[in-house]
């Protein structure tokens, strides 16, 4: 399988030891270091590549790609997750599947964290600063050993989604409305959903998680 934006290894180096074969694929030379430290104690068929999603290099076809962990929503608008798409896509096998998980915030999420610190391990705070006009979500963390800034945007259903195209299971982590589509799907005329939906990759079956 192949994973983007594998990381520190959380979810690629428990893969490969249930078997699989796993090429992982980051833009940060500091997560795949952690990656490979994660990985050494343990004799893997796992192959660490640096690169970025929006320009991958020849790696093969895979029967699964995954993008876990809301990678897909560092993509800043649909223009780049419609080429993430086709790139992957082309590197699935026939029948293969993408799978990747992003989520739709609720309100009362929203509201519960707008603007403030809290907690979320010992010695460690995160701050959320929700844009809802530009659908933005910048996360900031906090702790002893220094802080750092994130920007996720795009998080309503994206373009893969709104098309019901085919080969893709997306998981939308607090999103109230399930994907069970193998057809393309009527969005809210004018939505930027429904815009980019008319040259999303074609021929998908989709899932929700």
């Amino acid at each position: 399988m192949l994973e983007i934006g594998v990381g520190s290894g959380r979810v690629a180096v428990p893969t490969a030891l249930a078997g699989i074969t796993v090429v992982g694929v980051d833009a940060s030379e500091t997560m795949l270091e952690l990656a490979r430290r994660r990985a050494a104690p343990h004799d893997l068929d796992l192959t660490l590549v640096r690169a970025d999603m929006r320009d991958l290099p020849e790696l093969g076809t895979f029967p699964l790609v995954t993008v876990p962990f809301r990678a897909f929503l560092h993509l800043r608008d649909d223009a780049e997750r419609l080429a993430v798409l086709r790139a992957l896509r082309d590197r699935l096998e026939p029948g293969g599947t993408l799978a990747f998980d992003v989520f739709h915030p609720d309100r009362l999420d929203i509201a519960e964290t707008q603007g403030r610190w809290i907690e979320r391990e010992p010695g460690i705070d995160e701050r959320a600063d929700w844009d809802l006009a530009a659908q933005t979500l910048t996360l900031s963390v906090r702790g002893s050993a220094g802080s750092s800034t994130m920007t996720l945007s795009g998080w309503p259903c994206c373009a893969a989604c709104a098309s019901g195209c085919s080969r893709v299971a997306c998981s939308r982590s607090t999103c109230s409305t399930p994907i069970a589509s193998t057809s393309r799907r009527p969005t809210a005329a004018g939505s930027s959903a429904s815009r980019a939906s008319a040259s999303a990759p074609t021929g998908i079956r989709a899932g929700s998680g």
